[in-house]
């Protein structure tokens, strides 16, 4: 899957950025890059993931610009869980690219 450049078309703080991503998840509009994060990181669930990018605490990520992070605690085993994602657009749709997802030690 090819994806266009990044976009960020009406997002003017965190709090509409986790708005807008809030929306492509409950529309199920994300992509999860799982090679790397099962190979690196084989703990991590699905399900984590959507809850870090609905609930958690959201901070941009100060070296690649249009990427950001999100951290949440809301597991089964209550464990921090980093969460680093952009928004990408292709033929028009707007979807959630989860780059990769981690426990924080």
């Amino acid at each position: 899957m090819k994806y266009k450049e990044k976009t960020l078309k009406n997002i003017e703080s965190l709090t509409d950025l986790k708005i807008r991503v809030q929306e492509l998840v409950y529309k199920e509009k994300y992509v999860i890059l799982w090679n790397h994060i099962k190979q690196q990181h084989p703990n991590i669930t699905e399900q984590e993931i959507l809850n870090g990018l609905i609930y958690g605490f959201y901070k941009a990520d100060n070296i690649n610009e249009g990427r950001y992070i999100s951290w949440s605690k809301f597991t089964s085993t209550v464990r921090l869980i980093r969460i680093v994602f952009e928004i990408h657009e292709t033929h028009g749709d707007e979807f959630v690219l989860v780059i990769t997802a981690f426990e924080e030690e």
